[in-house]
């Protein structure tokens, strides 16, 4: 059995994507491996799952990107990610962190907030990329707080960070996954994380709800899906193992390592939330005045 991640091997997707197909090799006595397609904004193999049959077989493990934020991104997007897919489970969430140089005079939200207020238009800011949920999460703040902020988009998460930490640009969103080593070697600033509470892993950053903004949540998320079409049993079947796992201690405490939250979710509620996240994002992304990409 195929699980299609697509994007390049390494990152967050990948990881919890390898972490699942061993457990579900161990648990479901069938082998499950990893295939990793990337390219073009995961389309590639998103497409290969759209198009492969729906027998249980063949898996995609998605994201934001092509799960959500595509769908206001591009003015055709060649997959429905509700229609195309069943949906199985959520299989975890990375919260974002802003982060800040640590040479700013900024350790707060209500600092940060002031800070970049007063200087309209002065102020750059990093993403991994144009339309990459940082990019989207910082456009997401500014828009709360009508802040005037420049966009550095870069390719990637390791050379914004780079340049966050040599300076050259004061702030950036990115998942705890991205961050987390240079936060605990003090290279970066964690001010606030997207997270509903603070995280075990970022000891002493508290969440945006905590720091005067209820509501406001960022992440990055991972989702479980197959073709439109594969068997109601088998993706309740799959659900149900996926939720079994993220209760194993060890599952959680790897991705809790990793600055993750074990979050799952039922077919039905898998669907709400990617319905949801498509409604909040095409919003940001309109506002924001981003243009589609063809």
């Amino acid at each position: 059995m195929r699980i299609v991640v697509p994007f390049a091997p390494g990152g967050a997707t990948d990881l919890i994507a390898r972490m699942l197909a061993d457990q579900f090799t161990k648990r479901l006595g069938q082998l499950f491996v990893v295939e990793n397609r990337s390219g073009a904004s995961g389309i590639v193999g998103t497409q290969a799952v759209q198009t492969a049959r729906p027998d249980g077989y063949t898996l995609l493990m998605s994201g934001n990107g092509p799960h959500a934020t595509n769908v206001a991104l591009f003015r055709k997007l060649p997959y429905d990610p509700l229609k195309d897919f069943a949906q199985i489970s959520l299989t975890g969430q990375l919260p974002l962190v802003l982060n800040v140089n640590p040479a700013q005079p900024v350790r707060t939200l209500t600092e940060f907030i002031a800070w970049a207020g007063s200087q309209p238009g002065k102020i750059s800011y990093a993403s991994p990329g144009n339309g990459s949920p940082p990019h989207l999460a910082m456009e997401l703040l500014a828009q709360r707080h009508g802040l005037s902020l420049v966009h550095v988009p870069y390719k990637g998460s390791a050379p914004a960070i780079a340049d966050l930490m040599a300076g050259h640009v004061p702030v950036m969103f990115d998942n705890l996954f991205a961050s987390m080593q240079s936060i605990r070697a003090g290279k970066i600033r964690a001010v606030a994380v997207g997270s509903a509470r603070a995280m075990e892993s970022l000891p002493g950053v508290p969440s945006f709800s905590e720091s005067g903004m209820p509501g406001f949540e960022v992440a990055t998320w991972t989702i479980l899906v197959a073709p439109a079409g594969t068997p109601s049993a088998v993706v309740d079947r799959l659900a149900r193992e996926t939720a079994a796992i993220f209760q194993l201690p060890e599952m959680q405490q790897r991705l809790q390592d990793q600055g993750a939250l074990p979050v799952t979710t039922t077919p039905e509620q898998t669907a709400a939330f990617v319905r949801e996240e498509i409604r909040k994002w095409s919003e940001v992304v309109e506002r924001a005045g981003i243009p589609k990409a063809d």
